[in-house]
């Protein structure tokens, strides 16, 4: 099997898992199977609520752990091309980023077994960005920070910028061991919690 059928069925199975959770906690969202609305960023539509598009974001790389940070793209390689990564892309819909994180399941290598539990944390795309906005973080500032990382011949995965405290808000985190040498700004999930724009959804706290 492919990375990528593999990948898909990982993601397909979660969505399964997700969706008797959503039902539990009494949230009736439907799955989108358009292809061109989910090439824009949405997974899951709100028929109760007009104008909410939710992207779920999953650590499935990470499985049966749980990590204090979730990574938000910036900017990645396809065929050698530099493409704009999903949090930059003003051309996605997604109004909702639910990130899965500290997902645990009955046997790491065949997720069809089920799964035990996960965390979700709903943040509100256009408050991040404003905030991120008001850190002197713009767009064009960080695509700045982007073009210096790729740029730079000493490349690490984590590295220091000055509008965040590294410890508690914040880094630069750049893959360049994977094919898509993704760069992405790494977020602390308490921090996002602590400045509004994001909030738990499951479990219940």
């Amino acid at each position: 099997m492919s990375h990528f059928k593999r990948d898909l069925n990982k993601e397909q199975l979660l969505g399964e898992y997700l969706d008797t959770v959503y039902q539990s906690l009494n949230l009736h969202f439907e799955r989108n199977e358009d292809l061109n609305l989910q090439h824009r960023g949405v997974d899951l539509l709100y028929p109760e609520k007009e104008g909410i598009f939710i992207d779920e974001k999953a650590q499935l790389d990470y499985l049966n752990k749980s990590l204090p940070t979730f990574t938000f793209e910036l900017s990645y390689l396809k065929n050698g091309e530099q493409k704009l990564g999903w949090l930059l892309d003003e051309s996605k819909l997604t109004t909702h980023y639910f990130l899965i994180t500290g997902i645990y399941v009955m046997h790491k290598t065949d997720l069809s077994k089920g799964f035990k539990k996960c965390i979700i944390t709903s943040v509100n795309c256009k408050k991040l960005l404003n905030h991120l906005e008001l850190k002197n973080l713009s767009k064009k500032r960080l695509l700045q920070y982007d073009a210096d990382l790729r740029d730079f011949e000493d490349k690490k995965l984590k590295n220091e910028i000055d509008e965040l405290c590294p410890k508690t808000e914040g880094l630069l985190y750049f893959s360049p061991h994977l094919s898509e040498q993704p760069i992405n700004l790494q977020l602390r999930l308490k921090y996002l919690i602590e400045i509004g724009v994001a909030k738990h959804i499951y479990p219940l706290r």
